[in-house]
Formats: C-alpha cells, structure tokens, sequence
C-alpha cells in the first residue's frame, strides 16, 4: 500500500495546482445502520440545468482541495477521488489537487482561481482547513455553479440545505472516536479506569479536533478516577507533538496515557517517549489510521488508532458530485438526512491490527460508486 500511495503522490504532484495565493476482524466505530427512511438515495434523474459534464469536449476537472499532500490520510482522499475518476470511461475526467499547507487564505484562493479558470466545467471535494472557510467556499461555488462536497469541518448552522450545489456533507462521528480512543487506553491502564493522562489537541477550530474532545469528555465523566495532568493544541503537527511532549516528559514523572486526536501527533509522541526509554510502557492513542501509526499499533508503541478511511470518503464525495453534475442526482429533492451523513471509522487495536492490514494496508478498498447508499453509517442531527 505505501508503494501505491507513492505513485498516487508523484501523479497527483504533477496535477497539483500552481495557483498564486495559496486477531479479530477489524471492527468500525458503533454506528447503526440507516433505515430505509434514511439511506442516501440510489441515482435518479436531476434538475433542469443538469448536464453532462466536459460538453465541450474539455475533460471534467475533478479538484480535491487538502490539507497537505503529506498527509497520508489526507492522500487516501486524493487516492479515492482517482479511483473513482478510473471507474469513468476514459477521458471523462482528470484529478487536480490543491493542497492548503494549513492555510485558510490559500485553501479559498485556490479554490476561487480553479474556478475562474474552468468555470463549472469542475466538481470540488473539500476537507475545508478550518470550519469558518465553509462559507467562502459555498459562495464561490454556488455562484459560478460547481457541484461540491465537503467532509469533517463546517460551522453550526450552515449546512448543504440552504445551497443548491453543496450536494453533501460527511464526517466520521469524532464524538465516538474520542470516547473510543479513550475507553481504548483507560480501560488498558495497570489499574483499569484509574491513571493519569496528557491531552494532545488538534488545531482547536477544527470540528474533528472539537468532536473528539467531546468523546474525550464524554469517557472522562464515566471515569472519574482518570485525572489530566496537561491539555494542549498540537495542531496535527508531529514535530509540534514531540516538542510539547518533550517539555511533558521533563515535568511529569507519572504519565499513564497521553490521549492524541490524529496519528500524525501521536507518532511525535511516540519519538519522544522512545528517547527517554518510555515506548510502550505510557499509552497513546491516534486517529485517522495512517500506516505509520498502523505498524505502531502493531509494534505495541501506538495502543489504538482508528482509521477514517479516506478512500471512501474521498471516493464517494466525488461520486456525489459528479451524480449531481451529470443529473442523475437532484440534490433539492434529497432530504436533510440524505445531505448530511456519517461514515463509519475502524477502531485498530493489537487484537485486529493484522486483519485491518491485509485488507486496507496490503491492497485499497474497492467500491460500487454507483451505490450513493453505501457510505452512509448513520444521519448526522441537522442544526
């Protein structure tokens, strides 16, 4: 899989934009399955401006906008967008990635030079930098008529309804990761539910970072005798993660857990406990279930992850795109459920870390993309 990840990085670099300004079977996160009142809908029929895309004769772009292209998970994204551009007929479309580097600003001028660049002839996946770029990026897009998805961040109260072209939004539910993360090491502890704990944030604006402390919070009212020590925002950055980690190991000499929101944070995490000799005796947690972290967890240095499955999500967003864009999909006629969905998270332990790599490390997932249903684990709660 790293090889494949490789050769999707050096493709998608060429693509990438140069614009200015910017032992059991692995088990997913509880979330129970849709009624039929609430699956995602199968394709039908769109509205009366609906076209087949690349009309012209032009390739339809298919832009994912990230956060970095060193990031793994966030290449899953990119690898998942590719796969489903492979299940076209060729020549239909062709992949452009814009990577952020964590910068709101440039995020949104990408975005708006893209645009202005191919018109509507594009669709957009976006995992938006920080949850107030939602905005910008529904006006851009709503104006110059670009069917969009976008995944994880956006601001209470503004959603797909009120837009004809954000066709959906999904997430994994980071409020059941960070209380499994949480029950994961606690419940590992010498004494079981007892022990001291450090709490490595991500960026604090962001919604996962803001679900997954909810979950956090949520195992930490259940388990009263955990106490913790230290709360910091390592901003998903594992050289930030090993310097703040530094300064903990040199301040507290009794550390049971240190609960970290993203693999890319624990694996610094680890780093600093391996040089003071601490590797595997303090548990740490991840998420997002990167390869790096995956190995760690089979090393015993990482005790839990859970991997977000990029690949779906990245897939299947643009597959909602592209449905709306080509008129097989009528977004104003889906409901708020069918518009605003969770997907299902894996939790990898050492009990099922071996199953999880020969079926997502080993070789990629593949999908019906055909099936809109398919990813929906449950509806999120519409504010």
């Amino acid at each position: 899989m790293k090889k494949r990840l490789v050769s999707i990085m050096l493709t998608a670099a060429i693509c990438v934009s140069s614009l200015a300004g910017c032992g059991s079977k692995p088990q997913e996160t509880t979330a129970p399955a849709p009624d039929a009142a609430t699956e995602a809908p199968a394709a039908e029929t769109g509205g009366d401006d609906a076209e087949a895309p690349a009309a012209s004769g032009d390739k339809l772009t298919v832009a994912v906008s990230i956060r970095s292209m060193s990031s793994e998970y966030h290449m899953q994204y990119v690898a998942g967008a590719q796969a489903f551009i492979d299940s076209l007929p060729e020549g239909t479309a062709e992949l452009q990635v814009l990577p952020c580097e964590s910068n709101d600003d440039k995020q949104i001028n990408d975005i708006k030079a893209l645009i202005a660049s191919k018109g509507d002839n594009m669709i957009l996946f976006v995992d938006p930098n920080n949850a107030p770029n939602i905005t910008s990026i529904a006006e851009l897009c709503e104006e110059a008529g670009v069917y969009w998805v976008s995944a994880w961040n956006t601001p209470e109260g503004i959603n797909p309804m009120s837009y004809k072209y954000w066709v959906a939004h999904q997430a994994c539910d980071g409020v059941q990761q960070g209380y499994d993360l949480a029950v994961n090491i606690f419940d590992r502890f010498e004494e079981p539910g007892k022990g001291k704990i450090l709490v490595l944030e991500g960026m604090l604006a962001n919604t996962a970072n803001v679900e997954r402390m909810e979950g956090l919070n949520k195992a930490l009212e259940e388990y009263p005798d955990i106490e913790v020590l230290d709360d910091q925002a390592g901003d998903w950055d594992t050289k930030k993660a090993l310097s703040i980690t530094e300064t903990w190991l040199a301040k507290y000499d009794d550390i049971d857990g240190i609960w970290c929101a993203s693999d890319d944070m624990a694996l610094g995490v680890v780093q600093a406990l391996k040089a003071k000799g601490l590797d595997k005796q303090v548990l740490v947690t991840g998420n997002d279930g990167t390869t790096d972290a995956v190995n760690a967890v089979e090393s015993g240095e990482i005790t839990v992850t859970i991997a977000n499955n990029g690949w779906l999500q990245g897939g299947y967003g643009v597959a909602y795109a592209y449905a709306a864009k080509t008129g097989k999909l009528d977004p104003s006629s889906m409901k708020p459920e069918e518009r605003m969905f969770y997907t299902n998270g894996i939790v990898i332990t050492g009990d099922n870390v071996a199953d999880y790599k020969k079926e997502y490390v080993d070789s990629a997932p593949v999908y019906d993309y055909e099936d809109l249903s398919f990813p929906v684990a449950r509806p999120m709660d519409v504010k």
